[in-house]
């Protein structure tokens, strides 16, 4: 192999590993985010918890129900989560924007009928379902 070759094939196999130390040393890039600058520290962005129980109509709780939401205010805030399930006791709570909300539960083989809730910043909005 010529000495250019050589040459050329260390470059290549050190040029990544300089970067990457680079990069370990100096804190590498900041994360990005379209949603804007994020808050002060010991600040956080207005919220309020929409929480409930989804039963059957004898009263069972519903495990693993996928509660889903749709904002309804223009414009749409940020939903942080695209939905939540419903754990051993049919409880759900999602932590959600100040606004107005559509919110429907499904089970795969059952689908509630979309109800609305509005979320008030550090109040609790309770919605109940009871799949069919």
């Amino acid at each position: 192999m010529s000495r250019t070759r050589l040459g050329v094939l260390a470059l290549l196999i050190a040029a990544p590993l300089l970067i990457g130390a680079s990069l370990l040393v100096f804190g590498g890039d900041d994360p990005v985010s379209d949603d804007g600058p994020p808050p002060p520290p010991g600040r956080t962005s207005p919220a309020g918890t929409v929480t409930g129980t989804v039963t059957t109509p004898a009263g069972e709780p519903v495990r693993q129900a996928s509660v889903q939401v749709t904002a309804l205010d223009e414009p749409a805030p940020a939903i942080p989560e695209i939905g939540v399930l419903t754990g051993n006791t049919g409880r759900y709570e999602w932590r959600l924007p100040p606004g107005r909300y559509e919110i429907t539960v499904s089970t795969g083989e059952r689908n509630s009928a979309p109800r609305t809730a509005t979320v008030t910043t550090d109040q609790v909005t309770r919605l109940d379902f009871t799949l069919p």
